[in-house]
């Protein structure tokens, strides 16, 4: 007699363990938007308390210490025009209470450095105009009469400083209008937010009485065996019979049959999108290191340009440009960094042409004594042949090794370029150049032979304004399989 051997059971969570969980991660999750409510509403009462401890007061003492500047100078033209005693009172009365408000707005404002700093160039305004135009006015007046021009300039110089006390009364009002709106701003946010979070706690605790329980007793309990026996089916060989997909034990079941069937057509769909996911990013780099080379350092540097232009046309604005100039140049710098970054292989450690000029660049800097410089035009990586690649790093070992060792440069740029069917390699420094009559060494020979046996040529010159020498070196590109 055969014995029948009873299949293991699939592995997972029974129903009563799911319908738990679902149940108690609802529960939890009406908790939780409860205590987010809470929380909202605690913030929107912090943000209204510091509204009406701060940001109101602070407004209300900017108005009033307008009215206070315009009483002195009301009091102190009055005076000057005048001579009358209550005309100073209203002046000096109007000065205490300035100071007064002040010191009040400086505690009110104190965590804020902006307002702060307006609060200190109104005190050294209001201090100037007293002690420049205000105080001298009235010690004169105090003398007697004074002169129609006398009084003319007076009231002239006055009026061009108050002025200037007015608009930083106004930077003043107008940096306590902005804290307030923006504390009625969150304030706003905070309400908005606790009004969601409201709703939503409520529209979930419906969800969960209503419907929660019902669909879990129709939807899991009643087809759990039907289920079961759809799935042994397809794992028999039945697979044309529909399966329901419902139930946490159920789907994986479903799970464990059907991904042996598609296991293969999955496998080579992934391998697939992988490849087409890794071609479209490398394009998408190449595309974004081109944007940033020929647009966005290009246009820095105009601007760079622009100021360094502007500081010698204007000198006295030299020291004011000069740390923008230094800015620009370290953005050139950082940018020139992303480019090189969005070359380098980052995807199952393959190494590229670019991954490997980078390497190769930087392990030089220890004999060089200096960081060269580097720029990619075009799609290197792509268009470049394995055995082109490996001409490319020999030239450029032996390029940078010439450089290190007779043109006692200070500075060094390469450059790696593929357009229009030909790669490209250039290494320019700044060193002492060439000299005519110098004997042609093995190295120079090497780089002609590793181009001539490629269909290519090198091109040694000299530097620009005849400044160290330059190495161009080139070769067609062929159609292969990269």
């Amino acid at each position: 007699m055969q014995v029948l051997r009873r299949r293991p059971r699939p592995a997972g969570h029974t129903l009563q363990a799911t319908v738990g969980v679902i149940v108690g991660a609802l529960l939890v999750l009406i908790v939780l938007s409860a205590v987010a409510t809470s929380l909202a509403r605690a913030m929107v009462a912090a943000e209204q308390r510091e509204l009406g401890a701060r940001a109101v007061p602070a407004h209300r003492i900017a108005v009033d210490l307008t009215t206070s500047y315009l009483d002195q100078m009301t009091g102190q033209l009055s005076y000057l025009l005048t001579g009358d005693g209550q005309f100073l009172t209203l002046y000096e009365q109007g000065a205490q209470r300035a100071e007064r408000l002040q010191q009040q707005l400086a505690a009110l404002l104190a965590p804020d450095a902006e307002a702060s700093a307006a609060l200190a160039q109104l005190r050294a305004a209001g201090a100037d105009w007293r002690e420049q135009v205000a105080e001298p006015g009235i010690a004169a007046r105090r003398q007697g009469a004074l002169p129609a021009d006398e009084l003319v300039a007076l009231t002239t110089a006055g009026r061009a400083r108050f002025d200037e006390l007015r608009g930083r009364l106004a930077d003043v009002e107008q940096r306590t209008v902005e804290l307030e709106t923006a504390q009625l701003d969150a304030i706003g946010r905070m309400q908005t937010r606790a009004t969601v979070v409201t709703v939503a706690s409520a529209v979930l605790g419906v969800a969960v009485a209503v419907g929660v329980v019902p669909l879990l007793r129709r939807r899991l309990t009643h087809p759990l065996e039907r289920l079961q026996a759809d799935v042994q089916a397809v794992a028999a060989g039945d697979h044309d019979r529909t399966i329901a997909r419902t139930g946490p034990r159920e789907l994986a079941t479903i799970a464990e049959s059907v991904d042996r069937m598609r296991a293969g057509l999955v496998r080579s769909s992934r391998e697939r999108l992988a490849a087409q996911h890794e071609l479209t990013l490398r394009q998408e780099h190449d595309r974004l290191a081109a944007d940033l080379h020929d647009l966005t350092i290009q246009r820095i540097f105009g601007l760079g340009l622009g100021l360094t232009s502007t500081a010698r046309r204007h000198p006295a604005l030299a020291p004011a440009v000069a740390p923008l100039i230094e800015e620009t140049d370290r953005i050139i710098r950082e940018l020139r960094t992303v480019i090189f970054d969005l070359g380098r292989p980052d995807i199952d450690g393959t190494d590229t042409l670019r991954g490997q000029v980078i390497d190769l660049t930087e392990a030089s800097v220890r004999a060089l004594g200096f960081t060269p410089t580097l720029e990619f035009a075009g799609p290197v990586d792509t268009l470049a042949s394995a055995r082109e690649s490996e001409e490319v790093l020999a030239v450029l070992r032996e390029t940078l090794s010439n450089v290190a060792r007779h043109a006692n440069a200070s500075a060094a740029s390469v450059r790696l370029a593929a357009r229009e069917g030909v790669l490209t390699l250039s290494v320019a420094d700044n060193g002492t150049g060439l000299p005519r009559d110098a004997p042609r060494g093995a190295g120079l020979g090497n780089l002609r032979d590793r181009a001539q046996r490629l269909g290519g040529s090198v091109r040694i010159r000299p530097g620009a304004a005849g400044v160290g020498t330059v190495v161009e070196w080139q070769v067609p590109l062929r159609p292969g399989p990269n």
